[in-house]
């Protein structure tokens, strides 16, 4: 059993995670192999999670089941007990912990959590929205490429400290399609994420790895030419409630105090929308556009 750190939390764990670092405090919370069952009785709302997964959800626990496997019981922020016979591929199986297991107990852990990356620019957080496909992890990595440390990719916890949003480092790795890699020339270390999938997950050495304000989020658009637009308040709620890591789940319950958390972004955090030309030759020219901006501000 190692112990590990990730989105500022120290995990003791029966798996043995090659994605995570590990660390020597106190685990404040644990991942385990076990069973577990939900009595139909229980169950208080089940519905669509993520691609291929759905959520099970009772008084103190969420169940995670993927193409009709049970996969894990996530309970209090404090536990994810993983079922030791799913028959899934052992990568596979760690990127369902660390993805929508992991994402739901920091929402349990009244984080917010938003579908998102990040990276470090002169010591605040500057983060990129967007659908899947749109370029999130590309345009992340190309500020990687240009000296900025990662923060997180794929899934943004979020606290307030005196209302003002502050984010924890994720993992030190971006998930990337190889011919994405191809662009910047790179050789990294990385490894598979599924079976069936060309994508992989290459690990960064530039991670930052301190808690940081976050200033500045891109919603990123494909457009036939790269420019920033300024978007509304309203407009920017929407986009924070459409890139919810969460969206689909708790609805009912915390609606309210999610409401709360979004308003406090948008008072506190630039939000634009980032219209990017995909064609290789214009990505110094992107790095550019956001640098300026963010110094500007």
């Amino acid at each position: 059993m190692k112990t590990y750190k990730a989105h500022g939390l120290s995990i003791e764990s029966d798996i043995h995670f090659p994605e995570l670092l590990e660390c020597s405090e106190k685990s404040k919370i644990s991942i385990k192999y076990g069973n577990f069952d939900y009595p139909p009785e229980k169950v208080l709302e089940e519905g669509v999670f993520r691609i291929a997964s759905y959520y099970i959800l009772t008084e103190n626990s969420v169940y995670l089941v993927w193409n009709n496997i049970d996969i894990c019981q996530i309970s209090k922020g404090k536990e994810i007990i993983v079922n030791s016979r799913t028959g899934v591929d052992e990568t596979f199986l760690r990127a369902l912990i660390l993805g929508p297991a992991l994402g739901i107990l920091l929402h349990q852990r009244c984080r917010l959590v938003l579908h998102a990356s990040a990276i470090n620019i002169n010591d605040v957080a500057v983060a990129f929205m967007g659908h899947n496909g749109a370029g999130k992890s590309t345009t992340t990595f190309s500020f990687i490429n240009s000296g900025y440390p990662l923060i997180a990719d794929d899934i943004l916890s979020i606290e307030f400290r005196d209302n003002i949003p502050v984010v924890y480092q994720g993992l030190p790795r971006i998930k990337l399609w190889p011919e994405s890699m191809e662009i910047f020339d790179k050789s990294m270390e990385s490894f598979p994420i599924h079976p069936e999938s060309r994508k992989r997950s290459y690990f960064v050495d530039d991670f930052c790895n301190q808690v940081v304000s976050l200033k500045h989020i891109y919603v990123i658009e494909n457009k036939d030419k790269t420019y920033l637009e300024e978007l509304k308040p309203q407009e920017a709620l929407i986009e924070l409630i459409r890139n919810s890591y969460c969206a689909n789940i708790f609805q009912n319950s915390d609606q309210a105090t999610n409401l709360e958390a979004y308003g406090k972004i948008v008072k506190n955090v630039s939000i634009k929308q980032l219209n990017i030309e995909r064609s290789l030759d214009k990505i110094p020219e992107m790095v550019n556009l956001i640098e300026k901006d963010v110094i500007l501000k």
